[in-house]
């Protein structure tokens, strides 16, 4: 990826991973590639950080962070700037950010180099944590944000062609082609909207609104690279004969699902018109199009497993999981007394038991789970989750992937993730997660975590920030610490301890019930 870098974003990534060396760090992290932005003082990124309220060197030192020079740099075994730099591990989170800032470039064409500022942006939206310490200190995040969301929208029109786009000497094809071109312009920039107003108003998510809407943009960006005088002018909608053809698909839609499908595959198929006639007018400016074009189909699947896990999980506040109890016979009495006390969802946790014992256990909870009118999901098995007849299967970071687990229970079980970092979640959710663990928020009496690995709340309150899918804060969480995950923005909770530990598990779950309730009646 590297070599898409301009010379500035090089010597910033350089700079980075310099300062992770130099302080004895096995990775470069967000934190070091920010500090490393400001250390050129000409760089777009700059610009951006001094404009919305903070110097570089008032930015350094509100993190602690001081300037790297090249003897710095030279001593942590990397050379001068002008020579090559050492490979460094980057960590996740950096990937991550890196990702973003190449999809960020990307949308300005597929040959377009990574600045700066697509940096910066990148750490804004994969990282945002690292900028936060830097509110108090003067800097208008939610401005820089804007301003980067904007500055993608504002691009300038691309340049006129050396050459005449088409042949003027038959204007009848001109104006023929500038038709299409409007046509399928105006077909895609609606059903943006539609599916981009159903993800900000009826699911209420921050994430695919943002992405939707960025969609937009680079929709929009990449429309003036037509002649807008040319394709208004040849707009004929009274002579449109499309006009007068309606079928009857087109005039039902069953569901919010449905309205959903018919505009991505009307966005997508406008997208594919555009890209083809494009090339009529530059072959580049088409390319383009078909960039957005898979980048809509991606959304598409985002979106309708977002439907898909609401209508599963939205009512479901507290999850329960059960494990390491000796017998079946435990089992089934921590279920049963869980699912008196409240809970809606039981996850079945069982580490190194036979596969015939566990799916013996599995299809038992299955059994009371369906009785009470909750769900039942299993850990880590998406083979035997099929078998036991569950409502999905939840994968650790270590387990088998999203998209393997999918070829093996089916399209309609949903899959849950556990994350404990930014990153994590962005991944989880664009695999295709239906729901999402977050966590450890506090030190687990069932599951040893060191204190690094902690998500903590600043990680609840992150999650709660990002997306709307569901997901549940697991880790540590009881009756003595619930109302603070909940003020951080939590409406849904994953506990063990707390209720198969307790001594009455069903008072246990209905007095965390009923916090989760309270919480939901207030906001």
């Amino acid at each position: 990826m590297d070599e898409t870098l301009t010379p500035g974003a090089r010597r910033a990534m350089d700079r980075a991973a310099s300062r992770a060396r130099s302080r004895g760090a096995a990775a470069v992290e967000p934190a070091d590639l920010l500090a490393a932005l400001l250390d050129e003082p000409e760089s777009r990124a700059s610009e951006l950080v001094a404009e919305y309220g903070m110097a570089p060197q008032d930015v350094r030192e509100a993190l602690g962070a001081a300037r790297l020079d090249e003897d710095a740099i030279e001593a942590a075994g990397y050379g001068l700037l002008d020579e090559p730099a050492v490979d460094s591990p980057r960590s996740s989170a950096i990937r991550a950010v890196v990702g973003e800032a190449t999809a960020r470039a990307r949308a300005d064409g597929r040959k377009a180099s990574v600045g700066t500022e697509h940096l910066l942006a990148g750490l804004v939206a994969e990282a945002a944590f690292v900028l936060e310490p830097l509110r108090d200190a003067g800097l208008d995040l939610d401005g820089l944000r804007d301003a980067l969301i904007r500055d993608e929208a504002e691009v300038e029109p691309l340049p006129p062609l050396e050459g005449p786009p088409l042949d003027l000497s038959d204007s009848t094809r001109t104006v023929d082609l500038a038709r299409v071109l409007d046509a399928s312009a105006n077909r895609a920039r609606e059903g943006l909207r539609v599916v981009e107003d159903y993800a900000r108003f009826v699911l209420d998510d921050p994430g695919l609104t943002r992405r939707l809407k960025e969609a937009r943009h680079r929709l929009a960006d990449a429309l003036r690279g037509f002649d807008p005088d040319l394709l208004l002018a040849a707009r004929d909608t009274r002579e449109d004969v499309g006009t007068h053809i309606m079928t009857h698909s087109e005039q039902v839609r069953e569901n919010p699902r449905a309205v959903l499908a018919a505009n991505f595959k009307r966005t997508g198929e406008a997208l594919r018109s555009l890209e083809e006639y494009g090339k009529l007018v530059d072959v580049w400016l088409a390319g383009r199009f078909e960039v957005l074009r898979y980048d809509v189909y991606t959304l598409e699947k985002l979106m309708m497993t977002a439907v898909h896990a609401y209508r599963s999980l939205a009512d479901c506040r507290l999850m329960v999981l059960v494990g390491g109890l000796p017998t079946l016979g435990d089992v089934t009495w921590i279920v049963g007394e869980a699912l008196a006390g409240g809970a809606d969802v039981i996850q079945l946790r069982e580490k190194g038991l036979p596969d015939r014992e566990l799916l013996t256990r599995a299809r038992e909870v299955r059994i009371l789970t369906a009785q009470a009118k909750a769900r039942f999901i299993l850990n880590d098995r998406p083979d035997l989750a099929r078998l036991s007849g569950a409502d999905g299967v939840h994968l650790g970071q270590d387990d088998v992937t999203v998209r393997d687990a999918r070829r093996i229970v089916g399209p309609n079980l949903v899959i849950g993730v556990s994350t404990h970092e930014r990153a994590q979640l962005d991944a989880a959710i664009v695999s295709g997660a239906g729901y999402l663990g977050v966590g450890p928020v506090f030190p687990s009496a069932t599951k040893d975590f060191a204190e690094p690995e902690l998500a903590g709340l600043a990680y609840v309150r992150t999650v709660a920030e990002t997306t709307n899918l569901p997901w549940f804060a697991i880790g540590g969480v009881d009756a003595t610490n619930v109302d603070r995950v909940l003020e951080a923005g939590a409406s849904r909770i994953a506990v063990s301890a707390a209720v198969v530990k307790a001594d009455r598990p069903r008072a246990a779950a209905a007095a965390l019930r009923a916090a989760l309730d309270a919480a939901a009646d207030g906001r």
